[in-house]
């Protein structure tokens, strides 16, 4: 779930996990199910580059990801997440397409703070402390 009281946001988020993604990051698709506005948002430092090139970074400054974990309990996690939006327009239909059907991204900025488990066995992923 992602979290944010200032921009008052309390919603599932389905991400995927990004080993090769150095921060965790909110992409178009979420941007609209979120109802985000990025000109309340803070421009990133820097915009990020990936599959479609450079993209508009912001970041929600207050925002946490909330994990719920095995025994049932709640998990939080503060982070300044970044926010990723394409410039739709620009784009052929197919492309736009293609951009609105990416997930979300679970970055090495969270990632670190656990330990990534794959058992190909058991077919699961999951992060443990």
């Amino acid at each position: 779930m992602v979290l944010s009281k200032g921009l008052n946001i309390s919603r599932l988020v389905d991400f995927h996990i990004d080993t090769g993604a150095s921060a965790s990051i909110i992409l178009d698709k979420d941007l609209r199910y979120l109802r985000l506005d990025v000109g309340r948002l803070k421009r990133a430092e820097r915009d990020v580059g990936g599959i479609g090139g450079l993209i508009n970074t912001y970041v929600v400054e207050d925002a946490a990801l909330v994990f719920r974990t095995t025994d049932g309990s709640v998990l939080e996690e503060r982070l300044g997440l970044l926010v990723g939006s394409h410039d739709l327009v620009k784009l052929d239909a197919e492309s736009r397409r293609l951009i609105m059907v990416m997930p979300s991204l679970l970055g090495r900025d969270v990632l670190r703070r656990f330990r990534l488990v794959y058992d190909e066995r058991l077919d699961e992923f999951y992060l443990e402390r």
